[in-house]
């Protein structure tokens, strides 16, 4: 069926359209902070295949890539047991998705008994049970010490929620009423979605639908395979590490061959690092959506995401390795894995394309959990629990400089403003600012990193570190600088002052305790000696560098 070009792009902008709508109203009725404020979870529609057709533009692509694969597991383990009414759920990594947080529900779609597509929306819960406040702890060596592992349930039957079911899973986690909320407002966005694709078809047919659908997915993987045909043919390689396991300080390696042939590049990641003992591994499809990432990000960025978009890229693991962990192995850290497939696939396609490619930026989502009880009689709640992300920033690039102060990568949340985050928890922030000095120096500057610095007023407190970058530091390109290492400290300049591991197991804080946490800044580009004197003073009336920065590394005295 040919679809013209005008209702093309009104159909894709509409499907586009429902799945923003549904992370908004996901957002809008959400209990948490981690999705009300930061925004931390992705919807996406499926055609009938399981393949991605549209996204919401502020998903996570670290969420949405790997729904597919979960999807798929979902499917296998149902068969022809799918029909009209249903609403699966599931947050198991080992049938393809990130870790047990991230918690996916998926609405098959059907017209007169016809299966058409399927909407998912996958969310981070705030809490998902197991060793400590927010379900976050590095040092857990299984699966099962992350929280409540949900096989693949029916949350509804004909339209009609199984109630053991949701009872069995919020009884299991430490704010029933948030995680009861949270998947309400989770389910309501598919029922929402699916109501507003009904509009869509009876508008312009279901057969249009599907036809455009298809459509979509053939033109992106056009337009990706015409980009990547632009790039060097050859084999190219790197190699990146990770601080450290949870368990202990050794390093942890991602080795990465990039393989281009024309249109089609293949990446091999089977000689990475076993998979640790601790909990940074990641599965199969959070390794696959790291390069993912990488590859659509200097390919076709301006057309929106899809499965068309990766039909060209072909990505080899090994089972047993970081990239590709086998139970009973925890992936509460696997993040941290994906983030350093994104940098060695980045940094490997540097000799292909040095045009197109970005210096490594932070490299890590910078999770804090601080949480627990608040037994002051000004308490406002006797439990709390927030999530500070501190991370980043983007690396240099060969026509500009990185970012400052933003999520890095693939997994793109928003931070939680101040003043929402001392609303609802007892903190008290005495900082939040960009860091100057900590982006590589370069031709083009690495994003600087930012710090959040906050004192806890909690009697009964702790906090726990899964992040990364503390030792080793993102790498600039042609020349450019590392960035500065993230930073994790408690009671800075203070004689108690104690410096953290970015991997650090829950820890008791003493009421008052200050809370420094740092990101790591991007990587620069080309050598610092190239850089314009212009850009050089503006950074310094910025704030974004030192004199003394200025004067060591790019030998400028401020005129």
């Amino acid at each position: 069926m040919t679809i013209d070009p005008f209702t093309l792009a009104v159909l894709q902008n509409a499907l586009i359209g429902i799945a923003h709508e549904m992370k908004l109203m996901t957002m809008r009725t959400a209990y948490t902070q981690l999705w009300k404020e930061q925004g931390d979870l992705s919807c996406c529609i499926m055609d009938a295949h399981g393949e991605i057709v549209a996204q919401d533009p502020t998903g996570f692509p670290i969420h949405v890539t790997t729904m597919p694969f979960q999807l798929q597991g979902l499917l296998s383990h149902f068969g022809n047991d799918v029909n009209p009414g249903d609403l699966l759920m599931t947050n198991d990594p080992y049938l393809g998705g990130t870790h047990l947080p991230d918690v996916l529900l998926v609405r098959p779609l059907f017209l007169k008994d016809k299966l058409y597509g399927y909407l998912c929306n996958r969310g981070h819960w705030a809490d998902i049970g197991g060793m400590g406040p927010g379900s976050y702890s590095p040092a857990t060596k299984e699966l099962i010490q992350e929280g409540i592992v949900i096989p693949p349930v029916k949350l509804f039957v004909k339209d009609e929620l199984v109630q053991p079911i949701a009872d069995m899973i919020v009884r299991n986690v430490r704010d029933p009423s948030v995680a009861l909320g949270d998947m309400r407002a989770q389910y309501a966005s598919c029922f929402t979605g699916e109501r507003r694709l009904l509009e869509l078809i009876e508008r312009y047919s279901l057969p249009t639908i599907t036809g455009a659908m298809t459509e979509i997915l053939d033109r992106s993987e056009q337009l990706t395979r015409a980009r990547i045909a632009r790039f060097k043919s050859g084999i190219y390689r790197s190699r990146d590490c990770i601080d450290g396991d949870g368990l202990t300080d050794t390093k942890q390696w991602i080795e990465c061959q990039v393989s281009i042939n024309g249109s089609d590049i293949t990446v091999d990641l089977t000689e990475s690092s076993p998979q640790s003992r601790g909990g940074i591994n990641c599965s199969r499809a959070s390794a696959i959506s790291g390069v993912q990432y990488a590859i659509k990000s200097i390919t076709d960025p301006e057309n929106p995401p899809n499965a068309g978009s990766y039909r060209p890229i072909k990505v080899i693991t090994k089972p047993g390795t970081l990239c590709d962990a086998r139970p009973p192995g925890s992936m509460v850290g696997y993040a941290e894995v994906a983030y350093r497939v994104l940098d060695t696939t980045m940094h490997a396609l540097s000799e292909a394309a040095p045009l197109a490619v970005l210096a490594s930026g932070s490299g890590s989502t910078g999770t804090s959990v601080v949480g627990g009880a608040d037994t002051r009689p000004t308490a406002k709640k006797p439990f709390f629990l927030t999530l500070e992300l501190s991370s980043g920033a983007y690396g240099a690039r060969a026509t500009r400089d990185g970012i400052n102060g933003i999520r890095y990568g693939a997994g793109n949340a928003g931070h939680v403003p101040i003043e929402a985050d001392e609303m609802e928890n007892p903190i008290l922030f005495e900082r939040y600012e960009i860091v100057a000095d900590s982006g590589g120096a370069g031709k083009f500057r690495g994003g600087n990193g930012f710090c959040r610095v906050f004192r806890v007023l909690a009697d009964q407190a702790s906090l726990c570190l899964c992040a990364d970058r503390h030792e080793s530091q993102p790498r600039g390109l042609f020349g450019g600088q590392p960035g500065r290492s993230a930073l994790y400290v408690l009671d800075p300049g203070a004689p108690e002052e104690r410096r953290l591991s970015s991997k650090t197991p829950y820890l008791p804080l003493a009421e008052g305790t200050l809370v420094w946490l740092q990101s790591a800044g991007g990587g620069g580009y080309g050598a610092p000696a190239e850089r314009d004197p212009a850009l050089i003073e503006r950074d310094l009336r910025d704030g974004y560098i030192s004199a003394e920065f200025a004067a060591t590394v790019y030998g400028h005295t401020k005129t």
